[in-house]
């Protein structure tokens, strides 16, 4: 009688596990990572107004509390309130969708009216194939 489970299609299966739970890991921590909307919600008491991160794992929020505006400072050892702002700052607004499907929308909309921004090396790489295309000028 044949051998229907060998130990090359068990160790198949188990690598295959593996390498989808880590482009699942790695996916999720993009996300996390790239999160766009990181403000509270719309009904929300307390709001990040701005988020500014100095390391790997440290931060500086921005936080509107009722009005009056905090300065934190985020690390690992915890969070401790730097300056209470005599004066609420003003921000110019930003128009970033709350969740993930309106900011791909808008990213996608913004692809398609190409309004992306260009990187300087993007630039200089686009004038040198427009100047490669264009036909050089005649001396007549």
């Amino acid at each position: 009688m044949p051998e229907v489970f060998s130990w090359r299609s068990g160790l198949q299966l188990v690598l295959a596990l593996l390498l989808v739970l880590a482009v699942f890991l790695v996916l999720v921590w993009l996300l996390k990572r790239f999160q766009p909307g990181l403000t509270g919600g719309s009904g929300s008491v307390i709001k990040v107004v701005a988020s500014l991160p100095l390391g790997a794992r440290e931060r500086l929020l921005l936080v509107d509390l009722q009005g009056q505006q905090l300065l934190l400072g985020v690390s690992p050892a915890g969070i401790s309130l730097l300056q209470v702002l005599e004066q609420p700052l003003t921000l110019p607004q930003r128009n970033l969708p709350t969740d993930f499907s309106g900011w791909l929308r808008q990213s996608m909309e913004r692809r398609k009216t190409g309004t992306w921004r260009q990187t300087p090396a993007s630039e200089s790489a686009a004038a040198k194939q427009r100047s490669e295309s264009s036909p050089p000028p005649s001396a007549e």
